[in-house]
C-alpha cells in the first residue's frame, strides 16, 4: 500500500473518500462520493508540502475559477471547491471512468483516423466554448484530455494555468512568467507575447500531429532557445501519417493549425470542426468504397451495347420479313380475286348475251354464298346493273370510282375502295372485270373481296415477329449477363487487390492462375506487389506509434527572457 493510500482521509468536506485515482507533483486526486445527491466525484486536493506555496495556491484557485463556470459535454465539470480540516484547498469535479489520452495511447496504440477526427473535433468544440467565455486554457496536451466511454468521448481538463480575461482586455507587452508545456506551446507564447484563442488551437494542432504520426512536430528538448531555433528553421514540419490512407486535407488542417503567425491559423474552434468534418467525409469515401462510387457497371454497359445492336439487327431483318409477307399475302388475294372475277365473267357472258337476267341474278346469289365475297355486281353492255348483291344497285349504272388502279392480265383492274351500298363502310379489294363472249364485250363485272383475312394474317405475322424479337433479346441478354459475371468478378478481385496495396499491404498477392489476358494482369500485379514490398523493406522503419514520451511532458512555469536573444 502506498503512502498516499495509507494517508487517505475518510472524508473531505461532505464527500466520502473511497480511494485514490492518481497523484501528481502538486496534488492528489481521490475517488469521492457525494452522499447528499448520490453522485461519484473526483476530489483534487493539494499535497501538504505545497498547500501554503503562494504560487501553487494561486494556480489551484485559478483552475477552480476559470473552469467553474464552464458547462460543456467536452469539459470536465467543476462541482465545488473548499478547504480540508488541515487547511488544504480541494476541488470537487466530475469523476470519469476512463483515463488520459496519453496513457490510453501508451497502452493501446494510436486510434483509427475516424476516432482521431472525432476526438479532436470534441476538444475543438470545448475550446470554442471556453474561448467564447474569454477563457484561454494555455496547456492543451494529451495528458489534459480525458477519455470516457472508451474512445468515444474526450473531455478537456486541468485549467490550472488557464487565463480568464475580462471584457475589453487590452493587455500588451510580455508576461513576466509563462506556464505550459513547451513542446505544445505556440511561438508567441514561448516569446512571452500576448496569447489568445489561436494559441490554444496551435497546441491542438500539435496534439493532432502526434495522433497522426506518433511523434511531435519538432525534436524534443528541454532547452527553450533550441526549441525556438528549431521552429524558426522548420516552421512547417513535414507530416508523414502512419496510415497511408489519411486524406491530404488532414495535412492541410495540421499545417493551418501549426502556422507560425496567429493570423494564418484557424481563428476559432468552429472552423477547425468544419474542416475536420470535410476531411472525414473524404476519408470515408476513399477508404470504405474507393472503387464503387458513381460508376456504371461494365456488365450493364456491355449488355446495353449488345442488346441495342441485337435489336437493330433483328428489327431490320424482321421488317424485311414483314414486307415480304405483306407482298405475298397481297399477291395471293389479287390472284384469288382476279381468277374468281374471270370465272364469274365467263359464266355470265352467255346470260348477258341472251338477256337472261334471272339466270344472271341466280349466278350472283350463288357466288355471294362465299363469305370472302363482300360485293358482286354485273352490268350489261349499256352499263346498267342487272344483278347485284346489293338490291339497290339493280337498274342503275355501275359507278365509276376515281382511285388509282392496277391493271392485271385480260384487262382486269384491281384497286382498293368502297362501294356506296356497303353498310359497314370497310375498304374492299375491288376487281373490275370485262365480260366477253367470243372476244366481244357484252358487259362488266365488279367484284369486292374482303381485306379482313389479309389483315388478320398480317397482324398475326407482326405479333409473331415481336414475340421472336423479345424472346431472342431476352435469351441473348440473359446469356450475356451470366457469361459476363465471371470476368467482372475477376476484375473486382483485381480492384480489391489494388486497394489493399494502396493501403500499404504490399504482401497481398492474387493466387488465382489463369491462362488468358486476365491471368497476365494477375501476374503483372503480383510482380508489382513484390517490387513494392522489396522497396518497402529497404526503407527505414517508421517511428513506433505508441511512444509515450512525446505525450507525457510536465507543465512548467518559466521566464520568456531566454527567447529574447533569438528573436
Amino acid at each position: 500500500m502506498s503512502t498516499v493510500e495509507r494517508m487517505r482521509p475518510r472524508t473531505i468536506g461532505r464527500y466520502r473518500i473511497d480511494g485514490v485515482l492518481g497523484e501528481g507533483a502538486m496534488a492528489v486526486v481521490y475517488a469521492g462520493f457525494d452522499p447528499g445527491i448520490d453522485r461519484p466525484v473526483a476530489i483534487k486536493c493539494l499535497h501538504r508540502n505545497v498547500a501554503t506555496d503562494p504560487r501553487v495556491l494561486s494556480r489551484f484557485l485559478l483552475e477552480a475559477r476559470a473552469s467553474g463556470h464552464l458547462v460543456h459535454p467536452n469539459i470536465v465539470t467543476i462541482f465545488d471547491s473548499g478547504e480540508t480540516d488541515d487547511g488544504r484547498k480541494y476541488i470537487a469535479m466530475e469523476r470519469l471512468s476512463g483515463e488520459t489520452l496519453a496513457s490510453r495511447v501508451e497502452q493501446d496504440g494510436l486510434p483509427p483516423l475516424t476516432v482521431i477526427i472525432e476526438l479532436v473535433s470534441q476538444v475543438a468544440s470545448a475550446l470554442d466554448y471556453a474561448h467564447g467565455r474569454r477563457v484561454i486554457h494555455h496547456d492543451v496536451k494529451p495528458e489534459n484530455i480525458m477519455l470516457s466511454e472508451n474512445w468515444h468521448c474526450a473531455k478537456l481538463s486541468d485549467f490550472g494555468i488557464a487565463e480568464r480575461r475580462p471584457v475589453n482586455s487590452i493587455r500588451q507587452g510580455q508576461a513576466k512568467q509563462i506556464g505550459g508545456t513547451p513542446a505544445y506551446m505556440a511561438p508567441e507564447r514561448l516569446r512571452g507575447e500576448r496569447a489568445d484563442a489561436r494559441s490554444d488551437l496551435f497546441s491542438l494542432g500539435v496534439v493532432l500531429y502526434w495522433l497522426l504520426t506518433g511523434k511531435l512536430p519538432w525534436p524534443e528538448t528541454d532547452d527553450l532557445k533550441q526549441l525556438i531555433r528549431d521552429r524558426k528553421r522548420q516552421p512547417q514540419p513535414a507530416m508523414v501519417p502512419l496510415d497511408p490512407a489519411v486524406p491530404s486535407m488532414m495535412a492541410g488542417i495540421v499545417r493551418t493549425l501549426l502556422a507560425p503567425a496567429p493570423e494564418a491559423r484557424y481563428q476559432s474552434g468552429a472552423e477547425v470542426i468544419n474542416d475536420l468534418r470535410l476531411a472525414r467525409r473524404e476519408y470515408e469515401r476513399s477508404h470504405e468504397s474507393p472503387l464503387a462510387t458513381r460508376i456504371v457497371s461494365l456488365r450493364l454497359r456491355w449488355i446495353g451495347a449488345l442488346g441495342a445492336t441485337l435489336c437493330m439487327v433483328l428489327l431490320l431483318g424482321l421488317a424485311v420479313i414483314y414486307a415480304k409477307q405483306h407482298s405475298a399475302v397481297t399477291g395471293l388475294a389479287t390472284d384469288f380475286g382476279g381468277s374468281l372475277g374471270r370465272m364469274v365473267a365467263s359464266e355470265s357472258a352467255e346470260n348477258l348475251l341472251l338477256g337472261d337476267d334471272p339466270a344472271t341474278r341466280a349466278l350472283v346469289q350463288d357466288i355471294a354464298q362465299n363469305q370472302q365475297i363482300q360485293y358482286l355486281a354485273i352490268a350489261n353492255r349499256e352499263g346498267a346493273v342487272v344483278a347485284s348483291t346489293q338490291a339497290g344497285d339493280v337498274g342503275k349504272a355501275l359507278p365509276k370510282l376515281d382511285v388509282e388502279k392496277q391493271t392485271l392480265a385480260d384487262g382486269v383492274e384491281r384497286y382498293v375502295g368502297r362501294v356506296d351500298a356497303d353498310s359497314r363502310g370497310d375498304d374492299l379489294l375491288l376487281f373490275d372485270v370485262p365480260i366477253r363472249y367470243q372476244a366481244k364485250a357484252v358487259g362488266e363485272l365488279r367484284l369486292g373481296v374482303s381485306k379482313a383475312p389479309m389483315l388478320v394474317a398480317e397482324h398475326t405475322t407482326l405479333w409473331v415477329i415481336v414475340a421472336v424479337l423479345v424472346i431472342t433479346l431476352m435469351a441473348v441478354v440473359g446469356a450475356a449477363y451470366w457469361l459476363f459475371r465471371q470476368p467482372l468478378a475477376l476484375l473486382g478481385m483485381l480492384g480489391d487487390a489494388l486497394v489493399q496495396v494502396g493501403r500499404g499491404d504490399f504482401s497481398h498477392r492474387i493466387r488465382l492462375v489463369r491462362r488468358d489476358e486476365l491471368g497476365r494482369l494477375f501476374v503483372a500485379f503480383n510482380q508489382m506487389s513484390s517490387a513494392l514490398e522489396a522497396r518497402h523493406r529497404k526503407e527505414p522503419s517508421a517511428p513506433a506509434p505508441v511512444a509515450s514520451n512525446p505525450a507525457k511532458q510536465p507543465t512548467v512555469v518559466m521566464s520568456p527572457s531566454a527567447a529574447k536573444e533569438d528573436r
